[in-house]
């Protein structure tokens, strides 16, 4: 009988200080013993593969590259990856930014369809899913997220292709490398944020509800409504303001949301109404009600993000 000798190496680089050089994980994939079978016409084993991992120094930017290691392996359908690595501080779906296949814009899911004979459930709940990948030779999956973690070298991890969905370990985010922060308001929005640095993060402007505010813009609106006549609902505003450029707002992702929906289609600048008399004076007119979301609840939704970044604040 004929000895077959598997060795798997794994070698991890890592850079400290200031390298610019990315970690690199070669190969990654470490074949599971439920699939070490010969795979038939119609199914693919985890062998069929190689996935390596690159990782870059601040460890926000994951690239898996998947290669085929018999010529005849089957085409990607989708590939999984176990992202709880680190109990209740793991990396999860909504701490994604934005992801790629092979230079394209990645379709993302959290959760697994039916009758794909892939289960991650038995393993997680918290895992990001690329779908719908498309016929290559090579396929190159890359997760920005919106902080670095450091690597755990044994993440699970599933490969479906053809009929057959098969698990095996990668390296993935482990624990985060960094604490969430974010800058207050007053210190995008108020006089100082022309000369206090905030410039870098307006680079591509503030974008609430659908509408895209320059720095500028967002400045002149806090001396607006931090004069005679504010209004409270704009706290709500400058709240989400702060922590969006600040990329943070995963973390108060539900009251985002309600601020967010409220402010949809409506440009504040269009409700700006100036008094008449003596001491004329601006100020913003917003509606009572927006896309069925009260101004008491951008209130207090915007209060519920100013003490998460007191509690949180940037150094």
């Amino acid at each position: 009988m004929k000895k077959v000798i598997l060795l798997v190496a794994i070698v991890v680089f890592y850079t400290f200080g200031c390298s610019d050089e990315t970690v690199t994980v070669l190969p990654d994939a470490v074949i599971s013993s439920a699939s070490s079978a010969k795979a038939s016409a119609s199914t693919s084993q985890w062998g069929d593969y190689n996935v390596s991992v690159t990782v870059s120094p601040d460890g926000t930017v994951w690239t898996y590259t998947i290669t085929r290691l018999k010529p005849k392996a089957k085409d990607l359908s989708h590939f999984i990856i176990d992202l709880n690595n680190c109990g209740d501080q793991s990396a999860t779906f909504g701490d994604i930014v934005w992801a790629t296949v092979n230079g394209s814009p990645a379709n993302l899911s959290p959760t697994e369809g039916s009758g794909t004979t892939c289960n991650p459930q038995a393993t997680t709940t918290n895992f990001v899913k690329f779908d719908d990948l498309q016929s290559a030779t090579s396929w190159v999956l890359v997760l920005k997220f919106d902080r670095g973690y450091s690597i755990a070298e044994t993440a699970a991890a599933w490969i479906k292709a053809g009929t057959s969905c098969n698990q095996g370990t990668v390296s993935g985010p482990g624990c985060p490398t960094e604490n969430y922060c974010s800058f207050s308001q007053g210190f995008f929005f108020a006089n100082g944020a022309v000369n206090n640095g905030a410039g870098q993060f307006w680079v591509n402007g503030l974008t609430i509800g659908g509408v895209t505010y320059t720095q500028a813009q967002g400045n002149n609106a806090w001396f607006i409504d931090r004069g005679k006549g504010g209004d409270q609902t704009l706290n709500g505003f400058f709240q989400l303001g702060a922590i969006r450029l600040s990329g943070i707002e995963s973390e108060v992702a539900a009251d985002a949301a309600i601020i967010e929906a409220y402010f949809t289609g409506l440009n504040i600048f269009t409700t700006l109404v100036t008094t008449t008399g003596n001491n004329p004076y601006t100020y913003f007119n917003l509606p009572a009600t927006s896309n069925g979301i009260a101004k008491s609840d951008v209130i207090a939704a915007g209060g519920r993000i100013g003490s998460f970044i007191d509690a949180n604040h940037c150094p």
